[in-house]
């Protein structure tokens, strides 16, 4: 009788499936890629359990063959497996899906492991032609012109690439290795301060050790993880370095290349699929020594992994936030203890949860006070708007800081953490907003375009700003915009200082690597002299020439229904005020709010980020939330109003009892969005694993319901409560 496997496919689906094994493929191991039928279809899926072992279970239907036996040998591994596996049960997604989802594309479906790339060389003419042959060739001509003009060419940054081929197959140019060149390093050189902290790591390198290093702005973190990851590579070990958004990977692999001579390579969703493709298989094969990626790179296969790095690990954007909701830090820590190697956590403004783990002393907890250039720390001067009211974002008392700083040849950077011209427009006759249709939100307003965006539902609108309300037939409309982007920033900033070069960055104007690049290379080099811009301005980067840090408003966030807002805004605040005075020029941080008087900006100006966390900390105690208790946040939506708030109300008289909470059900903040309504449910225990015990028993519930009009999410330890 044939031998039975399971296999898990890329399927909503909490479940795997079994198949027969013909016989001649009783070479099987778990792991390896398999086509099976499936319904009307064929799929890909994986094995995971081992068909040379008797495996015969009751099934209420006809099993089906394996079609096809893709692999040679297991493409995951047992240690890959585990962290997927632990990744399903506890942020309860289909473990189906998280292992295809830490595939590239092409591996997911079906293609092979080999690295495929065009390989580059040089280019020159080989001999001179009449332009008789190039006649009707007009590219073919082009090329050649250029090739001879420049002497040679490298192959790689010519498209398309038929052009070559052909003038080479008729003996017009002629092509010649491109010789390696060996880089020249700096040498790694630590202060005193990062000495200590490099020798205390080297003790615990061997084995699995959480490190939480607490760095001011500017204290050399980066020169810390560079000399530990060199002593790793030294002894053919593998380092794995998560930064939390695409935008740090270009700065940070350029910081690890100028100290170390080894292969680094990226990985994120930003390059094509066949570099991600090359850069998992190199992984696997032990071809690369340092990769450097965001957070779906803690799922990339290791041959000899013996160091994880996550770098700003308080930052948000290490969660995901759809689909798999899984936090790449934790992750990380899991992975690492897996492995018995170190995991080094970095941040000027650690999460609540790591100071936590560090206080209940399962992290060891290093603290660089110093900044690398001895340059003190930024001056903060708050500014209250009540009384220098701005106009259109900027106070006088931040006009006259700006000039001062453009007179002494020095940067200025003026974070304002929306993008667009305005908020939102209304009509001062007629009271008309630009609501959204779709959602219970208001469309900015971007005046490049000249159109409404939904930031919630993406939905956009052409408008005609004289023609645009009820009361444009009796000529009357008079639309006004309210409150500030990045765009309108800009627009005032280049009428008040119209000598000054201005650059706006935020996703509107840099929507790939080669425009990131562009401006961080502009920025260092000091040709930028106002940055206008959004939080992918200040995460990480380092300005030499920058000593003035403008916040336009922070008020947005001081009066958040999220728990966690204050700690975000704390974080913000000293993040981007790192930016400033980081080399060899004091820094100045301006800050205009309404609030000046707010426990935050006293408290965080009085006693710093340590000391506002642990007063934070304390309320947080009190009140019996994370870090001190555990939350899963059930969300559901439906297209008609109340039906999911019934719903989830069902949940709670079912599963309400004495050693949980059940917190709700009540709308989402944003409570239509789409023209869907959002509701949710938060479950709430001081007993991590009783809440994921309740959560599943919850889901299991939700799904036995089949209520094809009800859509549900499951998300554990939320960082957004909206």
């Amino acid at each position: 009788m044939p031998n039975q496997i399971k296999i898990i496919l890329n399927l909503p689906i909490y479940k795997s499936f079994d198949y027969l094994v013909p016989k001649h493929f009783r070479d099987l191991r778990p792991g390896m890629r398999v086509e099976v039928p499936f319904g009307t279809k064929n799929l890909i899926g994986i094995t995971i359990t081992d068909p040379t072992i008797r495996n015969i279970s009751e099934n209420k239907y006809k099993l089906k063959n394996i079609n096809k036996v893709i692999d040679l040998k297991p493409i995951i591994t047992n240690e890959v497996f585990k962290i997927c596996k632990w990744s399903a049960d506890y942020y309860q997604h289909p473990l189906g899906q998280v292992i295809f989802s830490s595939l590239p594309s092409k591996i997911k479906k079906g293609g092979d492991l080999e690295i495929k790339e065009n390989q580059a060389f040089l280019l020159k003419v080989k001999k001179q032609t009449d332009d008789t042959y190039f006649k009707n060739k007009p590219a073919q001509y082009r090329l050649f012109k250029k090739i001879e003009s420049s002497g040679t060419v490298r192959s790689d940054i010519i498209k398309p690439s038929n052009l070559i081929n052909l003038l080479l197959s008729n003996n017009l140019i002629e092509k010649s290795p491109i010789e390696d060149k060996r880089i020249n390093t700096k040498k790694i050189r630590l202060s005193e301060e990062q000495n200590d902290a490099y020798k205390l790591i080297s003790k615990k390198i061997s084995f699995f050790q959480a490190f939480l290093i607490e760095g001011v702005t500017g204290s050399g973190k980066t020169e810390l993880y560079i000399k530990i990851a060199k002593d790793i590579v030294n002894k053919k070990g593998q380092v794995l370095i998560v930064v939390p958004e695409i935008n740090l990977t270009p700065q940070t692999i350029n910081r690890f290349k100028s100290y170390l001579n080894c292969s680094i390579s990226s990985y994120h969703s930003g390059l094509s699929d066949k570099v991600k493709n090359n850069t998992w298989i190199r992984a696997k094969n032990g071809q690369v020594d340092i990769i450097i990626g965001t957070r779906s790179s803690i799922y990339l296969p290791f041959s000899n992994l013996k160091l994880i790095i996550v770098d700003e690990e308080h930052d948000v954007s290490l969660k995901q936030s759809d689909v798999l909701r899984y936090h790449a830090r934790d992750v990380a820590i899991i992975r690492a203890k897996n492995l018995n190697i170190p995991i080094l956590m970095g941040s000027a403004t650690p999460s609540f949860e790591s100071l936590y783990n560090c206080k209940k002393t399962k992290y060891d907890h290093i603290i660089l006070k110093s900044r690398f250039f001895n340059t003190k720390l930024p001056s903060v001067t708050v500014i209250d708007t009540n009384k220098d009211q701005p106009s259109e974002g900027f106070s006088m008392g931040l006009i006259k800081e700006i000039k001062e700083t453009l007179k002494n040849k020095k940067q200025t950077l003026l974070f304002i953490n929306r993008r667009g011209f305005s908020h939102t427009l209304l009509c001062k006759t007629c009271g008309w907003t630009s609501k959204c249709d779709n959602c219970d939100a208001f469309m900015t307003y971007h005046d490049y375009d000249s159109k409404l965006y939904c930031h919630h539902c993406g939905y956009q609108k052409k408008v005609n700003l004289k023609n645009i309300c009820s009361c444009d037939k009796r000529n009357e409309c008079n639309i006004i915009p309210l409150g500030a982007g990045t765009e309108r920033v800009e627009t005032k900033a280049k009428s008040l200082f119209p000598h000054a070069n201005i650059m706006r960055i935020d996703s509107d104007t840099i929507n790939n690597i080669d425009k990131l690049n562009s401006f961080l290379n502009q920025a260092r080099d000091g040709k930028i002299d106002i940055l206008i811009g959004t939080q992918m301005l200040v995460k990480g980067h380092d300005f030499p020439n920058l000593t003035l840090v403008g916040v336009m408003d922070i008020d947005a966030g001081l009066y958040s229904l999220d728990f966690r807002s204050i700690e975000k805004i704390a974080q913000m605040l000293i993040q981007v005020s790192g930016r400033s005075g980081r080399h060899d020029s004091p820094g100045k941080v301006i800050i205009q709010t309404r609030k000046p008087g707010h426990p935050l900006m006293s408290e965080l100006l009085e006693y710093g980020y340590n000391g506002f966390s642990n007063k934070a900390l304390e309320d947080r105690n009190h009140a019996s939330l994370p870090p001190y208790s555990y939350l899963a946040l059930f969300r559901v939506s439906t297209k008609y109003k109340g039906e999911g708030l019934i719903f989830l109300s069902k949940i709670k008289n079912k599963f309400n009892e004495n050693n949980i909470k059940l917190l709700g059900p009540s709308p989402s903040p944003i409570h239509k969005k789409n023209n869907r309504y959002f509701y949710q449910l938060l479950v709430n225990s001081n007993n991590r694993k009783f809440l994921l015990q309740k959560s599943t028993e919850i889901r299991e519930y939700i799904m036995k319901q089949k209520k094809s009009n009800i859509k549900w999410s499951i998300d554990i330890d939320p960082i957004d409560l909206y």
